[in-house]
């Protein structure tokens, strides 16, 4: 937009929204924490920004499940640090050990510190700021360069508020990232996004914010309190703390169903140690077993095969149609056909997954991307939009943990809680970050 006086032509400035901050400060080199609300997009401006970046970007997460969500590879693979230091250990030890080590996974992991050129950390809540630390300390060691992260500029994104990093022991204390002396050294820029854009509903969208900041009185306890079912549908997704209850509800469900199970079982190759990474981290399992009937969720974002016409997206739910045409099991060339909400017939076909995808030698795991979707752990939960589901949160004891699971559901009406919970677990030490460093830049 002009605007003109006199002689002189005026251009109006351009809107400067958290995401153009991002950008900016990102592309200009600066160390940035790109935070917000679950919902508000962090991962789509991520891939904008590794999709525009001219300079190499190397993705990783602290656990398994994080890093094939973001098509990357743990923190502690991609460094080749292994398990990372022991309690007491220190640094220049730890280090010690590790070049001593004839591993090729350690050498490979040097080499990709060395050569690194902007570093992203995905889901920065679940990596403790002990390893975080030993991180900072390897790349300067590796590259000879003192700056903080030996100059490779580091991308952190994730959410406090949300899943925490593994405690040591029982009781202990949460080893925060921003806590670490290697956080404070980085010098983060942070940004954060306070539009949510997986739910629509202001009334929810201000629950959700008091929900995550473990405030939930007045009107949105009253708002969420209505949204408790005794008897939901079966078919409902289920949202549990523990993979106990998960397998036990689905069995129970595809038991109920007539006819004879069809197992699908992974097909896989490469090293058997990275085989058994992707079998324990995917969302997809190895060995699936379905019947006509069953309620199953996507676990990729699939286009028609020559366009950018979007098939079926990852946590889009449907029922199989048809398995196997009578057979106990599926091979290579087969298909299943399942019906989404619209009315479509979908053929799935199978889906591979890499353990590197620059790496011909890597483990494959190919299997059809589906899942029974009749219940799943809060933890593999991370990352996905449901239209509905039922939790059963009285056992979240994790920070935040509760909080990953309500604010999965896109619509309050799609929100049932099974019982209404006693209390919500959040972190003092995450409130006090953003109410001071984590303000918005």
């Amino acid at each position: 937009m002009k605007a003109t006086w006199g002689d002189y032509e005026a251009v109006a400035a351009p809107v400067v929204t958290p995401e153009n901050r991002f950008i900016s400060a990102a592309n200009g080199g600066r160390n940035c924490f790109l935070t917000g609300m679950a919902g508000t997009g962090k991962s789509t401006l991520l891939r904008r920004f590794i999709t525009e970046s001219p300079r190499r970007v190397d993705v990783t997460a602290p656990t398994g499940v994080a890093a094939l969500n973001v098509g990357g590879m743990t923190i502690h693979r991609f460094c080749g640090m292994l398990l990372g230091p022991k309690p007491g250990q220190s640094n220049d030890d730890y280090f010690d050990v590790l070049r001593k080590d004839p591993r090729r996974s350690v050498l490979n992991g040097f080499h990709r510190v060395r050569r690194c050129q902007v570093l992203v950390i995905d889901e920065i809540s679940m990596l403790p700021g002990r390893q975080l630390e030993f991180v900072e300390f390897l790349f300067r060691r590796l590259r000879g360069n003192d700056e903080p992260f030996g100059g490779c500029q580091v991308i952190a994104t994730g959410d406090f508020l949300q899943l925490p990093p593994v405690r040591i022991g029982e009781g202990e204390p949460y080893d925060w990232a921003f806590l670490s002396p290697a956080w404070r050294r980085a010098e983060f820029r942070t940004v954060v996004l306070d539009t949510v854009r997986r739910q629509d509903e202001p009334q929810f969208v201000r629950a959700l914010g008091s929900f995550r900041r473990g405030r939930v009185w007045g009107e949105d306890a009253r708002l969420l309190q209505g949204r408790i079912k005794n008897f939901p549908p079966a078919s409902l997704t289920r949202l549990f703390t523990h993979n106990v209850q998960v397998d036990k509800w689905n069995h129970f469900q595809l038991g109920n169903l007539p006819g004879d199970e069809v197992v699908c079982q992974a097909l896989l190759t490469g090293p058997e140690a990275q085989g058994e990474f992707l079998k324990k981290n995917l969302l997809t399992p190895a060995t699936l077993r379905l019947k006509p009937g069953a309620v199953v969720m996507f676990t990729v974002n699939r286009t028609v095969p020559g366009t950018n016409e979007v098939q079926f997206v990852n946590g889009q739910r449907g029922t199989v149609v048809n398995v196997g045409d009578g057979r106990s099991e599926l091979g290579v060339g087969d298909v299943i056909q399942v019906r989404v909400n619209s009315g479509e017939v979908i053929d799935v076909e199978r889906f591979t997954w890499s353990f590197n995808a620059s790496d011909p030698e890597a483990a494959t795991f190919s299997q059809f991307p589906l899942r029974l979707a009749y219940a799943m752990t809060i933890h593999k939960s991370q990352g996905l939009t449901l239209d509905a589901a039922y939790l059963d949160i009285r056992a979240a004891r994790e920070p935040g943990q509760a909080y990953v699971a309500v604010s999965r559901v896109r619509t309050l009406a799609g929100l049932h809680f099974k019982e209404w919970f006693k209390g919500l677990h959040v972190s003092p030490e995450a409130i006090a970050f953003y109410e001071t460093e984590g303000r918005p830049a």
